[in-house]
């Protein structure tokens, strides 16, 4: 019981002593910092990139050369009372499948390698991408629940103003009542806020630990100029065509190898024979060959199957080519759209500062009740929409790197 307990010991220690070497990362200086630690930490990126290192193998074990055969006979019996015998061993291989179908094998291998490695890379970006989305979120999330706290400041202020009179008339009962719609409003707004924020921050302590906590001066800030990207500079193709591309050679294969399979099997080897006879032994050598003949395939079932399947997948590849022409120029136009309105857009200073002025206002009997909370209202529409045109512009940025052969972590910049 006591090696038991530990040996548990030992392995914990060690555990924590390889996470804390994985998390040496820590503390950064800068979003760039703590995106570089998130990508050599994230399980999930781990996972995926050990899964494009596996796919690598693919090819290797498909086109694994085929083991050889070894048969052994033995035969006993006596003739005119003398003891005699054979004994013969010999050793095969499938030339065919050495020799012949090693080739489509070998093309199999490489379009399968490719799939694998297509999405893996896939699950790498959308991994990443997540990571980068949670970070510019979060910073989007406080900006949004000061704004809230703000505004519902104010309408504790006006809700206190009106319910300190001794008589209310009719205009001003709809306004304490307005006020008080609209503060339900606001606290259902904080109450979603804080907890996409929770969410946010449970997720990164997942990567890091318990006693992460996420700074604001880690977290980046929006973008005063965003790049300029052209058409001319998307030369990889999307993930779907890669995708497509790769089952394509795989149909092109299989079509090869049903070819191949409709061939008859041949083996052949050395063999080897002990003969016999009364106190006479001999031994003989010689050559063994095997044909299998292909009367069950002679039908061309797997040959149609295989041909079918080819044709299909030219067409979903063709068809793909042609809508990632088309995708591109929708990524780029998206990009662009949102970078424009983003450009034109008010700042967050600015933002905060009509926030004061309609307060000042107020407080000096400048500004109705109602007023007030359409102005915030107005405000904080406005900044969930700036908000959603940034988050727009980043995934389209970051795909747009991929295509552009960048690494997607450059939007940082």
């Amino acid at each position: 019981m006591s090696v038991l307990f530990y040996t548990l010991i030992c392995i914990s220690l060690f555990s924590s002593l390889v996470q804390a070497e994985d998390l040496n990362c820590l503390p950064v200086k800068s979003v760039e910092g703590l995106y570089e630690c998130i990508v050599k930490n994230h399980p999930e990126i781990k996972s995926a990139e050990l899964s494009v290192e596996a796919a690598k193998s693919t090819k290797d074990k498909i086109t694994q050369l085929p083991n050889p055969e070894v048969t052994i006979s033995s035969m006993q019996g006596k003739n005119a009372g003398e003891s005699e015998g054979s004994t013969e061993l010999g050793l095969s291989i499938d030339l065919t499948e050495t020799l012949v179908k090693r080739a489509s094998l070998g093309k199999l291998g490489r379009a399968e390698e490719k799939m694998l490695i297509v999405n893996a890379q896939e699950s790498v970006f959308q991994a990443k991408a997540q990571a980068l989305k949670s970070l510019y979120r979060y910073r989007q999330v406080i900006d949004e629940l000061e704004l809230v706290t703000e505004a519902l400041e104010t309408f504790k202020k006006i809700e206190n103003q009106f319910k300190a009179r001794r008589v209310r008339g009719p205009e001003q009962t709809v306004t304490l009542n307005l006020v008080e719609l609209a503060q339900g409003d606001y606290e259902l707004q904080r109450n979603h806020l804080n907890a996409e924020k929770t969410k946010i921050e449970t997720d990164f302590k997942g990567v890091f630990g318990e006693t992460f906590i996420l700074k604001k001066e880690w977290l980046p800030k929006l973008k005063k100029n965003w790049p300029q990207i052209s058409g001319n500079e998307l030369l990889k193709e999307t993930f779907e065509v890669r995708k497509f591309e790769a089952e394509k050679e795989k149909a092109e294969a299989e079509k090869s190898i049903a070819t191949v399979d409709a061939l008859p099997k041949i083996a052949a080897g050395p063999s080897v024979q002990r003969t016999t006879t009364g106190q006479t032994q001999y031994m003989s050598y010689g050559f063994n060959l095997t044909v299998g003949v292909p009367i069950f395939s002679l039908n061309g079932g797997g040959r149609s199957l295989a041909e079918k399947n080819l044709t299909r997948s030219k067409y979903t590849y063709e068809y793909a080519l042609k809508k990632s022409d088309l995708e591109k120029k929708l990524l780029l136009q998206r990009y662009s759209s949102a970078t424009e309105s983003l450009k034109k857009s008010i700042p967050l200073e600015s933002l905060k500062k009509k926030h004061d002025q309609i307060d000042s206002l107020f407080r000096q009997g400048l500004a109705a009740g109602p007023t007030v909370i359409e102005a915030h209202r107005q405000i904080s529409e406005f900044h969930k929409s700036q908000h959603e045109h940034e988050m727009e512009a980043l995934e389209s940025l970051m795909y747009l790197n991929v295509l552009s052969n960048k690494e997607i972590g450059e939007v940082l910049k």
